[in-house]
């Protein structure tokens, strides 16, 4: 979580209104629109309450984006595939969360600001492709996947597809999209395991 060191003990309740406050200023009104005055204002705070947690607009905004979490899932123990049909149903599921707004739009302009876009990929992509490539590395140990397996290229058909999926969805059809959500995660996974020439080699695996 992105905060200076400066400040009294914190309250999370208080940080999480601000959070939410700050995930709703920007999907609605973008990177110019986004100010502490404003995100302060929404979330019935004085700006000072921002300024001793975080120390700019890209710090707050960043920390926003990283609570954008579905409940809890655990991977301990299971499969490659089994791993990432939890993980991308997940990430289908913060899209469409609240404040999944804005973390679209972030995608689209962080690029156009350096600090920023160092700063959300250090604090919230690159975390996350870590843990997948490492996950797709052990499968290749133990044997579920071949060793040329390319980790990214696996990631990128999954998650890159889940994102696709949101974006190209119209408003109408958002229902059935989240209706038919974890049938269509599963058909990407399983096509994109295929592909890989994957074999769940764990006590029990399918051989899928």
């Amino acid at each position: 979580m992105v905060r200076t060191a400066r400040g009294r003990p914190r309250n999370p309740e208080v940080e999480n209104r601000i959070a939410t406050a700050a995930l709703a200023i920007y999907g609605d009104h973008g990177w110019a629109g986004f100010n502490f005055e404003a995100v302060a204002r929404a979330a019935d705070v004085s700006r000072d309450s921002l300024y001793r947690r975080w120390k700019d607009r890209r710090a707050l905004l960043v920390d926003a984006i990283a609570r954008v979490e579905p409940a809890p899932t655990s991977v301990d123990g299971l499969s490659l595939r089994d791993t990432l049909l939890r993980t991308a149903l997940s990430s289908l599921e913060r899209y469409l969360a609240p404040g999944g707004n804005a973390l679209l739009r972030l995608y689209v302009e962080a690029p156009q600001d350096p600090e920023l876009l160092e700063l959300f990929h250090r604090e919230v992509i690159t975390p996350a492709v870590r843990r997948t490539r490492q996950l797709v590395r052990d499968a290749v140990d133990a044997g579920s996947l071949p060793a040329e397996a390319n980790p990214t290229a696996i990631i990128d058909s999954v998650f890159g597809a889940v994102l696709m999926h949101v974006l190209a969805t119209p408003a109408e059809l958002r229902p059935k999209m989240v209706e038919q959500a974890e049938q269509y995660v599963t058909d990407v996974v399983d096509m994109t395991l295929r592909g890989a020439y994957y074999r769940d080699a764990s006590p029990g695996g399918t051989g899928r």
